[in-house]
C-alpha cells in the first residue's frame, strides 16, 4: 500500500512539474505578418454586435505606416500556450483578417485575454486592448 502511495505522488510530482515548464514566449513567435502587410480588417465582437474595421489600404504604398501599430502591439504580447478556457458571458473579441485570410482573434474576458490561432488558445500574460481606433 505505501509503494503505491509513494508511487502516486511520485506521479503527481513529476506531471507537476512538466506544467510549469511553459514559459510566456513573444506573439511573433506563433504568428508572424507577412511583408508588407498593407491592410488589416478586424471584426469587433461585442455584447451581441459587430462593427467592422479596415486598417491600412490594399494599395502598397511604403510611406503608409497604419498597420504599425497593431502590428507593434500584437508582437509585444507575451503568450502561454493553454488549453481552451471555459466560456463566459460578456467577453469581447477581434477577429483579425490578413489579406482576406484570418490571422488570429484576441478575446478580451476583462481579468484574461487569450489569443486563438488555428484553433490553438494562448493565455496573454501582458493584456491590453488592440489600437484599431
Amino acid at each position: 500500500m505505501k509503494k503505491l502511495i509513494t508511487l502516486v505522488l511520485a506521479l503527481v510530482c513529476v506531471l507537476g512539474l512538466v506544467g510549469c515548464n511553459q514559459k510566456a514566449v513573444s506573439a511573433s513567435e506563433v504568428y508572424f505578418f507577412p511583408e508588407p502587410t498593407t491592410m488589416i480588417t478586424v471584426s469587433f465582437y461585442s455584447q451581441g454586435e459587430e462593427t467592422a474595421f479596415e486598417i491600412g489600404s490594399e494599395e502598397y504604398d511604403s510611406n503608409d505606416l497604419s498597420t504599425t501599430p497593431v502590428i507593434n502591439w500584437f508582437y509585444d504580447l507575451k503568450l502561454t500556450a493553454c488549453d481552451e478556457p471555459e466560456a463566459v458571458e460578456g467577453s469581447e473579441s477581434y477577429e483579425f483578417y490578413v489579406k482576406g485570410e484570418s490571422a488570429f482573434t484576441y478575446e478580451d474576458r476583462g481579468s484574461e485575454a487569450y489569443i486563438i490561432i488555428g484553433g490553438s488558445y494562448y493565455k496573454v500574460s501582458n493584456p491590453s486592448a488592440p489600437p484599431i481606433n
